[in-house]
């Protein structure tokens, strides 16, 4: 019997361990603050379908996808419609400059004040500030915009968050 409950605390204090690293270490908040898969086609679908709404040059605009995983559930967000803090996931913004290229930031995760996370897309290449030691702020619609160098997907995409808050 008491052999039972030393190899039963090991296990409680294995487990503890190692939930612990998930939850403390970089290691865990990589796992967890970070905008999900990269799935280039629904995302590009997405970007065609705010591109056959685009706002004028200079205007943002704001979409929502009620189903994340459906870009055919893009739609306009009314003007006094809000979410609430954790619900922010399938928010997208939308710019065109005013030489025609057109920005986007699809949002794909929403962990309240553990950040925000998404993509952005641009047809031009993207231009980014300085922020903090590592960190840059990209010239994108909307709040997703910090970024390291290594979040660069492609020419057009990256990987995008906002944890200021």
């Amino acid at each position: 019997m008491k052999a039972i409950r030393i190899i039963a605390c090991v296990i409680l204090l294995l487990a503890l361990g190692v939930g612990a690293v998930l939850i403390f270490t970089p290691f865990g908040l990589a796992l967890r603050q970070n905008p999900g898969r990269f799935d280039r086609g629904k995302l590009e679908e997405v970007v065609a379908r705010v591109r056959s709404m685009a706002p004028a040059a200079g205007e943002e605009s704001r979409f929502r996808l009620d189903d994340p995983s459906d870009p055919a559930s893009l739609r306009r967000i009314e003007p006094d419609e809000t979410f609430a803090r954790g619900q922010n996931a399938g928010n997208v913004w939308a710019t065109v400059t005013p030489d025609g290229a057109l920005k986007v930031v699809i949002q794909t995760r929403d962990l309240g004040h553990a950040g925000e996370y998404g993509f952005a897309y641009s047809d031009a290449a993207l231009s980014s500030k300085p922020f903090g030691s590592d960190w840059f702020i990209l010239d994108v619609p909307g709040r997703l915009n910090l970024v390291l160098p290594k979040m660069q997907i492609d020419d057009h995409w990256w990987k995008v968050l906002y944890n200021l808050d």
